[in-house]
Formats: structure tokens, C-alpha cells, sequence
């Protein structure tokens, strides 16, 4: 049964994984609808290296790819810890 829970868990885990990087993709086009306006500097930093491998969403596409893209954005973040010091 233990090994049933843990399959479980992975994919509790793996969809959690998949709903923070569609939050993330949500959140940072609504940032940009905003602009001029600002946010803080880690979060304009944050956004503009999300920016790199994620592009804006300008015109109607398929939206799979950024989510991947955000995953492995997700997965590969490395976040210095000073900053929260």
C-alpha cells in the first residue's frame, strides 16, 4: 500500500507542479497589462528573467508549450538566498 500512496503522491505532486506554472503564466501577463506601473525590483528581475524563456502572450496561441517552458523555468530556478536576508 505504501507504494500505491507514494504513485499517488507524484501525481498530486506533479499536477501541484503544473497549476503553480499556469498561476505563474497568469499572473505575470497580468503584471504586464498593468504596465507602466512597477513592482518591486526581485519582482520586475523575477519577471524579466521568466521573460527570457517565456515570451508575453500577444496573440492567440498554443499555450502548452509555456507551460512546459514554465516548468522547466520552475525546476531550473535558482533563487539567492541574500536576497531574503
Amino acid at each position: 500500500m505504501g507504494s500505491n500512496a507514494a504513485t499517488k503522491a507524484l501525481r498530486i505532486v506533479d499536477n501541484l507542479e503544473r497549476i503553480l506554472a499556469i498561476e505563474l503564466m497568469n499572473a505575470s501577463q497580468a503584471i504586464e497589462f498593468r504596465r507602466p506601473l512597477k513592482s518591486s525590483e526581485f519582482l520586475e528581475s523575477f519577471l524579466a528573467l521568466y521573460r527570457s524563456e517565456v515570451p508575453l502572450v500577444e496573440e492567440d496561441r498554443i499555450l502548452h508549450y509555456d507551460i512546459e517552458n514554465t516548468i522547466a523555468f520552475l525546476n531550473n530556478l535558482q533563487i539567492d538566498e541574500t536576497v531574503f536576508e
